[in-house]
């Protein structure tokens, strides 16, 4: 994707940004000396009451967490494994934003949601919740991780999909019968327009985020790869040679945009892909289920903690 061609959101961007940041300034008083303590010899000071002794150090009270809020897709929101957090987003409480907030003593409030799009974060809610994803950020927000741009171009549909038309023999046929329905329609691969839609909104995300909130870190974290070319295959995997072929070429380009996304918006990056390449459907070591229950071709445990632990380290950093 040639950063050529959005040139122009670049410049616009950064003037906005511009125009949005805000410096807060502060003073501090210094006291008189006439309000400075004055020291007495042991002859001079006179025995103290009860009443008028003072403790000798002043304990502040602890800092309350920071404000952490987690954007995004399923690939955020953590569908499967532990039970989902009392929502139809299908978060659930071992996610990566979760484990994020653990680590660095955060107060998280998460508004990931599966079946997000960028314009679901952005401007427009999802039918059953109440708001755009963005309206969780506030003025005090101190970090802001964004996953997003999967379901705008139909990455995990395809997969889904290609898993169905493919799953007629065990041991993925019982899993087809519960998630395929009638089958489901093979979607084109996405094409230039498609991405850079993707990449545009990604950008006006970060500068949305920003409006909120000045002060946060903003960190886009991208998807971590079902397969590698190269890689292991195996039955769960459940696509064909073509079909994996595609599937890197839709990974690449999305893993592309979200960088450039990244670095024409100012935002960090998290990148998930040279760690994830170890760890594909078909590695020893899986951080995605292939095309299985409860949720085909998502991450599993070991994938939550992954991701958390590279957002971490490089919040850390």
């Amino acid at each position: 994707m040639s950063r050529a061609r959005f040139g122009r959101v670049a410049t616009a961007v950064a003037a906005l940004v511009a125009a949005a940041v805000v410096v807060l300034s502060g003073s501090a008083s210094v006291p008189s000396a006439a309000e400075s303590t004055m020291v007495q010899t042991a002859a001079q000071r006179q025995p103290e009451t009860a009443a008028q002794r003072q403790p000798e150090t002043a304990v502040s009270p602890a800092a309350a967490p920071q404000k952490y809020v987690a954007l995004g897709s399923s690939y955020a929101a953590g569908p499967g494994g532990l039970d989902s957090v009392g929502n139809r987003c299908l978060r659930t409480v071992d996610n990566y934003p979760h484990q994020v907030a653990q680590a660095l003593n955060m107060s998280l409030v998460d508004a990931t949601c599966s079946g997000a799009t960028t314009e679901n974060i952005l401007d427009r809610r999802q039918r059953f919740v109440s708001q755009p994803q963005i309206d969780a950020v506030t003025p005090g927000t101190a970090l802001v991780t964004i996953t997003t741009g999967g379901n705008d171009i139909g990455y995990v549909q395809r997969l889904i999909a290609m898993g169905c038309k493919n799953s007629v023999a065990d041991p993925v046929k019982e899993i087809a019968e519960r998630v395929c329905g009638h089958g489901r329609p093979i979607s084109p691969e996405p094409g230039f327009e498609q991405y850079a839609a993707v990449e545009q909104k990604m950008i006006e995300t970060v500068f949305a985020v920003r409006m909120r909130a000045p002060a946060a870190r903003i960190v886009l974290v991208d998807y971590p790869p079902v397969v590698v070319a190269g890689g292991p295959i195996c039955p769960k995997l459940a696509l064909t040679p073509e079909e994996i072929e595609s599937t890197i070429r839709v990974y690449d380009a999305l893993a592309q945009v979200t960088a450039e996304a990244a670095q024409i918006s100012g935002a960090e990056l998290v990148t998930t892909g040279p760690l994830g390449a170890e760890h594909t459907v078909c590695s020893p070591d899986p951080w995605l289920r292939g095309f299985e229950l409860p949720v085909p071709y998502h991450p599993d445990a070991s994938g939550k903690a992954g991701v958390a632990r590279l957002i971490v380290d490089a919040l850390r950093r």
